[in-house]
This record gives C-alpha cells, structure tokens and sequence, in this order.
C-alpha cells in the first residue's frame, strides 16, 4: 500500500510538471493592465528575443532608444516605436558593438530621424558595426563617444548620466577568462527624474561593476536593468548592494542556449528582496515614474513554475519515501525563481 501511494505522488507530481510546462508554453497573451503615461516618464524594456533594447520617453515626449536588439528583431523594435507614437529620437545609444544589441539599429535609424548617437567608440571588427557607423555618417547624425560624467538633460529634470567608459581611450582590457572586452566596456546610464533612478549596464561585466564601485559614481537606483542578460558573469553581491534596486528587468530570449538568465544571478537578486521581471516571461515591461512614486507594468503576468534544486528534489523523493508527500510546485508571480544551467555562461 505504502508503495502504490509513493507511485501515485510520483505520477501526480509529473503529471502536474508536465500540465505546467505545457501550459507556460502555450498560455494565452494577458491584455496588459492600462497605466497613465501623460505627463510622466515611460521606460520600455522591449521583448526583443535574446539581446537587448529598451525606449526611454520623458514627459515632453523626447525620446532615447538604447541598445536595438538582435537583427531578427528589427521590425518589432521599429513597431514598438511607432506604437508609441515615436516620430524621432532624440538620442540613439549603442552600449556596445555586439549584434544582438546592435542588430535592429539601421532599420531604426533608416525609419527615424535620430539626432544624436552615442557609442562607446571601442573599435570592433564585424561588418554589422561598420554599416551602422557608415549609415550614422550618411545621415548626418552627430556621433557621440561615450564618456563617464558625461550627462544628457533631456527635459522636464530628465537626466542620463554616462557611468561607464572611462573615455579618451581608458578601457577596461583584462577581463575574466572568455570574458569580453567589448561586454567590459559597455555604455552604462543612469537616469533620474526627481527622486527615480534607473541603471542601464549593457552587458557589463564584474570588471565592469568593480571599476564603476571604485571610481565612486553614484550607482544608487529603484529599478536596476540587469546586466548581459543575467550572465552569472554580472550582477554581483557587492554590485547590488551599491544599487540597493526595488526591482529588476532581465532582457533573454526564451529558452535561449547560454541558460540565461544564470540561477546564480537569480539567487543573488532573490537575496537581496529584488522583485524580478523578465523579458521572456513578462513580454514588455513598463516603468512609469511621476519623479517621486514607479510603477512597474508588465505586459503580460506569469506564472511560474520553479524547478527543484537537486537538494530539494532529494528532499521531497525522502518525504515520499516516507509517505509524507508535498507538493514540488511553488508558484509566484514575476519572481523568477526557477533555476537555470548553472554552467552556462
């Protein structure tokens, strides 16, 4: 008797994995809850696969795009402009020269007029980098080399705060082994309004985050928009207690082949009470911010199923053992709490 019971909570905890997973995969798109934008800061963290971009609207409506997502994402960033009501941009940020950050930025700059563009100038060899430079010279676009104290007031108190490179050719060159130099010296912005902050790091890396916490720039912000992806390679202990953020915005593809974001990232976010929100879970994700309270809006909601650690799993296979059957399933919303490839980069 004892061991059909174990047998039936077995089945019944498989059953139930795979009803969660199947319905995670094919849930339906949630109608976003509606939010007031008129007069106040907008920040969109675009769903654009695995890589990055997120769209910046002040409250007189100038508006910054950084970064533009990988190349198959181009229309969508284009559509995610205009349906915001986009007509140009006053900056154009470029973090760092690798494709799935750059990939959609001709197909912007050839849709919008863009005034400004600001790169971080580091040299890199790959025929996409060198059409979007050869594009901003056709059309005229004032290019900008991103250097740290560099600011951009934009309008109504709207400020972006250059944090990372150094400039003038101080670059961060030794990184981790496989790291990247190109990932080291990504553009990282603060923005403010009033009593709102927000970071923007690119894909930085730890070297990254401990020559910012050195050079004693003001790293303080609400909302954290989380390095590389969340590589386990970023967003360490010491660099989110320098942030101290309320919450956290991971830009990843869906089952992206890097296992990002890592489940070491996760756990040290879950650690430090940092609410998570997550591209491939939550669509679009919206900040809105009158200068004083945020409001964080996800295009759809999720719900999670987070996967075991190993531990646990052993933990519940003894409880069944001894017919004291749990159930595994936790369920949270937006809290990222399942755990990824621990090897992956």
């Amino acid at each position: 008797m004892k061991r059909l019971r174990a047998l039936f909570a077995i089945a019944l905890v498989a059953s139930l994995l795979v009803v969660g997973l199947y319905w995670l995969r094919h849930r339906p798109q949630q109608i976003p809850t509606p939010f007031v934008t008129q007069g106040r800061l907008q920040v969109y963290v675009l769903d654009v696969g695995q890589g990055d971009s997120s769209l910046i609207i002040t409250p007189e409506g100038k508006s910054v795009l950084i970064d533009a997502g990988p190349p198959q994402a181009a229309d969508e960033v284009v559509a995610a402009l205009r349906k915001r009501d986009v007509r140009s941009l006053d900056l154009a940020v470029a973090t760092h020269p690798h494709a799935d950050h750059i990939g959609g930025m001709r197909q912007v700059i050839e849709n919008f007029g863009v005034k400004n563009f600001l790169d971080s100038g580091k040299k890199y060899p790959s025929k996409e980098y060198k059409r979007m430079l050869d594009d901003i010279l056709e059309k005229g676009i004032k290019f900008i080399e991103a250097k740290k104290g560099m600011k951009f007031d934009l309008d109504s108190g709207v400020e972006l705060e250059v944090l990372n490179p150094q400039g003038n050719e101080q670059w961060i060159t030794e990184v981790r082994r496989g790291g990247s130099v190109e990932n080291a010296n990504s553009v990282v912005l603060r923005l403010s309004y009033g009593n709102f902050s927000m970071l923007f790091t690119g894909d930085a890396e730890t070297e990254t985050e401990d020559s910012m916490m050195r050079s004693g720039v003001t790293l303080r912000a609400q909302v954290l928009k989380v390095g590389h992806h969340g590589s386990r390679y970023a967003t360490s202990a010491r660099f989110l207690e320098a942030v101290a953020p309320e919450a956290a915005v991971i830009s990843c593809g869906a089952g992206n082949k890097y296992g990002h974001p890592a489940e070491q990232t996760l756990a040290r976010l879950q650690k430090a009470g940092v609410k998570i929100y997550r591209t491939d879970l939550n669509g679009d994700v919206a900040i809105v911010s009158d200068g004083n309270t945020f409001e964080i809006h996800p295009a759809r909601q999720s719900i999670q199923i987070a996967l075991a650690h190993k531990s646990t799993w052993r933990s519940l296979w003894s409880a069944v053992a001894r017919n004291r059957f749990g159930s595994p399933l936790r369920y949270s919303n937006n809290d990222g709490k399942e755990p990824q490839c621990a090897s992956c980069s």
